[in-house]
């Protein structure tokens, strides 16, 4: 475990960083190794329990859920998915989210990198430009990949090739539903069929704090930061703690806290948009009307496929399934990524945007080419289900996913009150807009038609169904598919986007060097940051992020 410190008020550090998690953790260790002679706090809120069982065992993330460790942040009612409050979790302790996922281990492809740059303006963020920083987080499974892409001496060892029973005949039924195999989902092109990559390494967690070098910082966990203290000139001094103790920062805040709480320590700094602070009594010290917004996460429609012969030990929960190499991971072996047919969402997009003179394909980042909208996956096991959706966990059944990567869908982080220890209200918007419809509508008909190859009617019986609805095939119609989403939808807990990157104040919270618009010695480092979706899971671009402010910061770009 992490070496813990006690704060006093009047403490000093060169830098602080607010947020032990995915981010925090990274960053801090960088920042002391590339510059040794400074002192650096890291604040987190929640305890150091890197070696709770819980927490370092890939088949018990789920149960974090049910523990406070995690934050289960309900959103207000979805208008679009009957009114249901959806789970936004989030981890509340050391090393944040990355001591609470599922390990994926996924990187965008290119294009998506290559327009945040030209959004933001900076060829900082290309793909790129990003590469060097991919590769010095990662110990690529393989010591004989592809040495441009990939690092083989970083912090994080992934993993992926674990060979379950029913290995083959996935992935046949996806090359006979149309996907091309692609050997490295990592390299930059994903749009096929390739192996599951994660970051379980013999069966234990990678998270932020284990794998960072932390012992050159001074550590703080049960540590709630009220505000960020800010002076008349706008500079970022340090933190008032709940408790009323205050630490300084002779060089830079770096708020790390994640895309709920980064945006909520903003305003309630004073940082953000007026009548928001006004209707909670918070004194205004920036107009930054964009803090809180462009919130995005990734919408998924789980479904049951009942085995024809799980007596042969093909699924999670059967007493044959008993490989210890089948424990050492989630139980996936391949993920494919898709894309929707640009005659399908060209003009939804223009419904959505109310555009009549057509959207330029080169410039929507959903119409770029080889955008990957879609990822879709058979998990060996009933996972993801949601409410009354019961499916027992005794082998006879796995799972498909479709996962809406590309959502224009946008909602907003605000404020409850103006109490640190109060979650914030939390309005993603999910499933509001046509494009999204028509691509998770897509993604549903693409696991029917996985479904529906010779290689998977061999082993998948049929689908289980909720009770009173029927199954979703290739050609399910719209309404059938929207009447399953709107009852059993759920996400993956990818929130991002709500202090995005940008060009300016008027659109967005921080600059190309994550530097808060309007202020001095403030920044955010975390996936609130995100300009856009991209096609991955978040856990890989946080690290990269973490990895170029660290070098930002020490090169003193102030």
């Amino acid at each position: 475990m992490a070496e813990v410190s006690t704060p006093t008020s009047g403490m000093q550090f060169d830098f602080i960083v607010v947020g032990g998690g995915t981010a925090g953790c990274s960053l801090a260790s960088r920042l002391h190794s590339l510059l040794p002679q400074s002192s650096v706090a890291l604040l987190e809120r929640g305890p150091d329990e890197t070696e709770n069982p819980l927490v370092t065992n890939p088949l018990a993330a789920a149960q974090l859920s049910e523990t406070d460790l995690v934050i289960n942040y309900k959103t207000s009612p979805q208008s679009q998915l009957n009114n249901r409050q959806i789970t936004n979790y989030a981890g509340r302790l050391l090393s944040g989210s990355s001591a609470a996922n599922y390990g994926a281990w996924i990187r965008a492809p290119a294009n998506d990198y290559n327009h945040w740059a030209e959004r933001i303006g900076n060829p900082r963020w290309a793909y790129k430009e990003l590469l060097p920083f991919f590769r010095r987080t990662e110990s690529h499974y393989d010591p004989n990949g592809d040495a441009e892409q990939h690092g083989f001496q970083g912090p994080i060892h992934t993993t992926s090739g674990r060979s379950y029973p029913l290995r083959k005949p996935i992935y046949e039924a996806f090359l006979q539903a149309g996907f091309q195999d692609i050997p490295d989902l990592n390299a930059g092109d994903a749009l096929g069929v390739a192996p599951w990559t994660e970051n379980w390494k013999d069966g234990s967690r990678q998270h932020s704090s284990k794998v960072f070098d932390l012992s050159g910082v001074e550590i703080f966990t049960g540590a709630v930061v009220a505000r960020v203290l800010v002076d008349d000139d706008r500079v970022a001094t340090g933190v008032a703690l709940t408790d009323g103790r205050q630490i300084q920062a002779k060089r830079e805040v770096i708020i790390s806290c994640g895309a709920h709480k980064t945006p909520q320590l903003l305003m309630l700094s004073g940082i953000g948009p007026k009548e928001e602070l006004e209707q909670h009594g918070i004194r205004q010290v920036v107009e930054s009307p964009t803090v809180g917004t462009n919130h995005f996460d990734h919408l998924a429609l789980h479904q049951a496929w009942t085995l024809k012969h799980p007596e042969r030990g093909l699924a999670l929960g059967s007493p044959a399934f008993n490989d210890p190499a089948y424990m050492l991971g989630y139980p996936v072996e391949w993920i494919a990524t898709d894309a929707v047919p640009s005659h399908l969402l060209e003009p939804a997009l223009i419904e959505d945007e109310g555009s009549q003179s057509g959207i330029d394909p080169k410039a929507h980042p959903n119409l770029v080419p080889s955008c990957a909208h879609l990822a879709l996956l058979i998990a060996y096991a009933p996972l993801n289900l949601s409410g009354d959706y019961n499916v027992p966990l005794d082998g006879s059944h796995v799972s498909s996913g479709a996962l809406l990567y590309k959502p224009t869908s946008r909602g907003r982080i605000t404020l409850s009150s103006a109490d640190p220890n109060a979650e914030p209200v939390v309005d993603p918007h999910y499933y509001s807009t046509q494009a999204d419809r028509q691509m998770l509508r897509a993604g549903v008909r693409r696991i029917g038609q996985i479904m529906e190859t010779a290689a998977a009617r061999g082993i998948i019986e049929g689908e289980t169904t909720p009770k009173g609805m029927p199954p979703l095939t290739s050609s399910a119609s719209d309404q059938d598919i929207d009447a399953r989403i709107k009852d059993y939808s759920e996400v993956w807990h990818h929130s991002a986007g709500t202090a995005a990157m940008g060009k300016n104040i008027q659109d967005s919270v921080v600059d190309a060097e994550l530097k808060v618009h309007g202020l001095k010695h403030l920044r955010v480092v975390d996936a609130s940051v995100f300009p856009e979706p991209i096609s991955a899971t978040p856990q890989a671009t946080v690290y990269a992020i973490a990895e170029v402010a660290a070098v930002l910061i020490s090169q003193g770009s102030e």
